[in-house]
């Protein structure tokens, strides 16, 4: 367990700046509360001192070649228990900033955040849009996969996944793309040699000695929506959500915040879930729709 390292008006007055900040920290409840964060590497959310946060990677030593990076209090990859790990189910918040596309069992993993927290507990995420980074070739996940990860309990990204991280990554520039460069055009990371390292990184991914980083899941605001509604029908997603903060302009990333509500009827919560979902579909496709018209000015 570590303390944040803030005083609580320095924290305060930056998250007033950034709001980066402002989006991953949204209903923390201050100034004292306990929480869990994931893949923090070198660059932990500043928090203030009245926080105690547990960290959490894919593995205890996931950067042990950074001499700065926070200690790592317990390596976790999203399919065992995770309130077995823990040994509590008490946690006020999580933060997970540029971690869920990678967790190979994205389903697994939030059920496991959501047994951990306790019942108006929040979970605030940042997520890469796909439009604008590495991702740009590649469609959206679906609801198919994210059930396959989910039954087969993937600890590690499958060859699949790892396949489809190397083969279609682009070398793109969010500023370019949002300045109107087609990124379809965007030549591979790997050239001309994509095909066959995308297999030969496919079949290391079978070495349970190795290690395949991999972007497992690719997102749009929308389509992570889309998913999300499409989990939350088959009854496997129990978050529901607070807010999404679309991509702004010259940005790659996307932000979510979700909650353990303390409703537990399933037929009231799975009204809740439709409803927010619903309601914050309308806002996206809203400001998408204005910002097409302001682009045609």
């Amino acid at each position: 367990m570590h303390a944040g390292t803030l005083s609580l008006d320095a924290f305060l007055g930056r998250r007033s700046a950034d709001r980066r900040l402002a989006r991953l920290t949204h209903d923390v409840g201050l100034p004292e509360g306990r929480g869990l964060e994931f893949g923090a590497a070198s660059k932990p959310t500043p928090l203030p001192e009245g926080l105690s946060v547990t960290y959490l990677d894919f593995t205890v030593d996931a950067h042990a070649d950074l001499p700065d990076a926070v200690p790592v209090d317990y390596g976790w990859a999203g399919s065992a228990p995770l309130a077995v790990l823990l040994g509590r189910t008490d946690y006020d918040f999580a933060i997970a900033c540029q971690v869920a596309h990678r967790v190979p069992n994205l389903l697994g993993w939030f059920r496991g955040i959501h047994t951990v927290l306790r019942p108006g507990g929040v979970i605030n995420l940042s997520l890469p849009d796909r439009r604008y980074m590495a991702d740009v070739a590649r469609p959206d996940s679906t609801i198919g996969e994210l059930v396959e990860a989910d039954l087969l309990s993937y600890e590690r990204p499958s060859p699949r996944q790892v396949f489809a991280h190397t083969y279609e990554a682009r070398t793109v520039d969010p500023a370019a793309i949002w300045e109107g460069e087609d990124p379809s055009q965007a030549p591979r990371l790997h050239g001309e040699q994509a095909l066959a390292v995308a297999q030969t990184r496919a079949v290391a991914s079978l070495d349970p000695e190795g290690h395949a980083p991999c972007h497992c899941w690719v997102f749009t605001p929308l389509s992570f929506l889309d998913v999300i509604e499409e989990a939350t029908r088959l009854g496997l997603f129990s978050f529901v959500f607070n807010q999404i903060a679309a991509t702004e302009p010259g940005g790659s990333e996307f932000f979510v915040s979700m909650r353990r509500d303390v409703q537990e009827d399933p037929q009231v919560l799975r009204a809740m879930q439709e409803g927010a979902i619903g309601y914050l579909r309308a806002i996206l496709q809203r400001q998408r729709r204005i910002a097409k018209l302001i682009a045609c000015d």
